[in-house]
């Protein structure tokens, strides 16, 4: 039988995480930022992932076919040069960061850059986190995701999902947030001036399927292009993203694949010709 308590396994690998998140998580439950919750994460709760389809007009949650997030594993994964690499164009524009009760977000004032897939240009409006991740990569579940969403003016949307470790080096990102990330123990918007995207190479392999919004309305379909390489984030670094949000996991279990093919692109090697 499934245990209704999920352990953070990662925050207790360091006691001096853990003693940063009980000095400060108190104090913002008592401000009361980001206390605004419509759904929820807790297993046991009436309002959990298994009955956001009960809530709401969010029936997709229950009945989708696509749904987000997955297990990526071999047995699903097909590689495909002629996805070809990934084409990105980010530059910094002011941004704000907000507390949104479940998940922290940056916004920008106007869009930062473009992902294209195919003859579709999708723009850049919002970077959340997850933590712990929600995709798992060949069957491990990481201590963080980040999810850059993009949409065409036509409504469409196509989501980057890239997954982080615990390393000794810091997120280039949450370096330009740190101090953003402490306003926002006390406050909902914070203005964090002029913010750069994450920058993600041409040449790096990635996954890509068809799937869903992660949080409700669960919305179908949803282009998701989920980065191979794993990149390196520090315990205060998710520490000063769980502090806002009461130290609490805003993760969606994995979804049944239900047939879906996820398509992988790796780059040729140097010297040979693609196919």
């Amino acid at each position: 039988m499934r245990s209704c308590r999920i352990p953070f396994r990662w925050l207790r690998a360091s006691l001096a995480l853990l003693l940063i998140l009980q000095s400060h998580v108190m104090a913002t439950e008592a401000s009361g930022v980001g206390a605004d919750w419509e759904y929820s994460y807790d297993p046991c709760s009436v309002l959990g992932p298994q009955h956001w389809g009960d809530l709401h007009e969010w029936e997709t949650c229950k009945t989708g076919v696509q749904q987000s997030p997955i297990s990526i594993k071999p047995s699903n994964i097909i590689v495909s040069l002629s996805l070809g690499s990934l084409r990105t164009d980010y530059d910094a524009r002011p941004a704000f960061l907000q507390n949104k009760g479940h998940e922290i977000l940056v916004t920008w004032m106007e869009s930062p850059g473009d992902l294209v897939i195919g003859e579709k240009t999708y723009h850049l409006r919002q970077c959340h986190w997850h933590s712990p991740s929600e995709h798992q990569l060949y069957g491990k579940r990481y201590p963080l995701e980040l999810h850059m969403v993009h949409t065409t003016p036509e409504g469409e949307i196509a989501v980057i999902g890239v997954l982080y470790e615990f390393g000794h080096f810091a997120d280039p990102l949450l370096n330009q947030l740190s101090g953003g990330l402490i306003a926002l123990q006390t406050q909902d918007d914070v203005y964090v001036g002029t913010i750069r995207p994450p920058l993600v190479g041409e040449r790096e392999p990635y996954f890509r399927y068809s799937g869903s919004l992660t949080t409700p309305p669960c919305g179908e379909p949803v282009t998701w292009t989920v980065m191979k390489e794993v990149r390196a984030v520090t315990e205060r670094q998710l520490a000063s993203l769980r502090i806002p949000v009461h130290d609490k996991d805003n993760a969606r279990p994995v979804q049944p694949i239900n047939g879906r093919n996820v398509y992988m692109y790796r780059p040729p090697l140097e010297g040979h010709a693609s196919s």
